[in-house]
């Protein structure tokens, strides 16, 4: 239920992130554009391979960057000089990204370095770039209430100004897992993206399940791919492989996307209990075929896995562990919940978590203030319920940035600690 303000925010970043330099070369001068794998870049870029001597910043800001916003939109960051002052001129282009309505474009922007953060300030923007010990940069673009994030990776400007490069804009490789689900006599492949951490493996596994759609009423959000690269970041770190698999009918997923809509799917969700329950069910079928077929994969490490999910997709991991609490290492559940802003949105809610109760382990229940499809109120009575259950859980609310507590995923300096030493006591098991 995040894409809406998540498109918002998006929007807003190409149009309105602060005051461009953009530099227009004399008539007769200009070099045409260079174009990588749909983002433009001036055609008189000149990206600076490495800090001059002399300049008090750290040398890994140097270079050519690639990345994408929210998971979807392409980005690069090409840094063409620093100064003594740490003042910086760059260049900020965007990929044309035609469910958010965003069309490519490149500017020419003025910033500066101070210690591991590069910001971009405008009049009510601001662009952050900071150095990760893993060498990427965590991307937060801020606007009033809005944000959004990525993960840029460092790449060879040459090999990506080649005929026909392509770069890896989500630091991930996306997969099709052959499943044994059926669909019109047909068999269903998965799309999944994978974040590998460093070494040979095999690793652990960490399954993420996505949301839903906002009100589910936009069948061009259903062919959006969710990831969350901070979240990837964070768990690649810490050892774990990270998979993201989308259920039947979203981002690149073969069947049909029907988690509980009206019988006249163009009003989207319904609120109805049998119906919307029975789509829930079916979402439990395809998260069990996505980790049955990433279970044999040769960098996977055997045994339970780490089950997290975003609002429907937390839903699903507190009750997937219940239904199935031996293939289950863990749960981290944020802003959990299947429906929201009807009258049965408590009693379904806490019909497919409770079932979560039956897992024999702790999870963490992780939600944010001000979230406008769950209130704090809402999720604690459903956790209350949930403990009252049998379940075993801790829960935590947050202040997020920007105000839109749904986001709460997005922003690991609010949980981190919470979840390393939650990831902490899994591994002294």
């Amino acid at each position: 239920m995040q894409q809406k303000t998540l498109t918002a925010a998006l929007t807003a970043l190409c149009m309105a992130i602060a005051a461009p330099v953009r530099a227009d070369a004399p008539a007769g001068t200009a070099k045409p554009e260079i174009v990588v794998d749909g983002v433009p870049l001036p055609g008189d870029v000149t990206p600076l391979d490495r800090v001059p001597p002399g300049i008090p910043v750290d040398r890994r800001f140097a270079g050519t960057w690639v990345g994408a916003w929210g998971g979807g939109l392409k980005t690069i960051l090409a840094i063409e000089s620093i100064e003594a002052d740490g003042a910086v001129t760059l260049i900020y282009a965007v990929g044309d990204h035609a469910v958010w309505r965003i069309k490519r474009g490149w500017w020419r922007f003025g910033g500066r370095i101070e210690g591991k953060q590069l910001r971009i300030k405008g009049r009510i923007t601001e662009i952050t770039y900071e150095l990760a010990p893993s060498g990427r940069l965590l991307a937060t673009y801020a606007r009033r209430n809005q944000r959004s994030r990525a993960v840029l990776t460092r790449q060879s400007f040459a090999a990506l100004r080649g005929p026909g490069a392509t770069a890896p804009w989500t630091g991930g490789e996306r997969t099709f897992l052959k499943t044994r689900l059926v669909e019109d006599g047909k068999p269903i492949r998965l799309e999944t993206v994978l974040f590998r951490p460093a070494g040979k493996g095999p690793f652990p596994l960490a399954v993420v399940n996505h949301g839903s759609t906002g009100r589910g009423a936009e069948p061009r959000l259903f062919r959006q791919t969710f990831i969350s690269p901070m979240l990837a970041e964070f768990l690649t770190r810490r050892g774990w492989l990270a998979a993201f698999p989308q259920r039947r009918g979203r981002g690149r997923s073969d069947g049909l996307y029907d988690e509980g809509f009206y019988a006249d799917r163009t009003k989207g969700y319904t609120c109805e209990t049998r119906r919307t329950l029975a789509g829930a069910d079916r979402a439990l079928a395809d998260v069990d075929a996505a980790i049955a077929a990433l279970q044999k994969r040769p960098d996977v490490r055997p045994g339970p896995v780490l089950l997290l999910g975003q609002s429907r997709g937390g839903a699903l991991a507190v009750a997937y562990a219940g239904r199935h609490p031996e293939k289950v290492r863990g749960v981290i559940n944020f802003v959990g919940g299947w429906v929201g802003g009807c009258p049965f949105a408590a009693g379904i809610n806490r019909t497919l978590m409770n079932g979560g109760a039956a897992f024999p382990r702790l999870m963490l229940w992780l939600y944010g203030e001000k979230d406008p499809f769950y209130t704090l109120a809402h999720t604690r009575g459903n956790f209350e319920a949930f403990l009252a259950a049998g379940g075993k859980g801790r829960f935590f609310g947050y202040r997020v940035p920007g105000g839109n507590g749904h986001g709460v995923m997005q922003f690991p300096r609010l949980w981190a600690g919470e979840v390393d030493r939650y990831l902490g006591a899994l591994k002294a098991r």
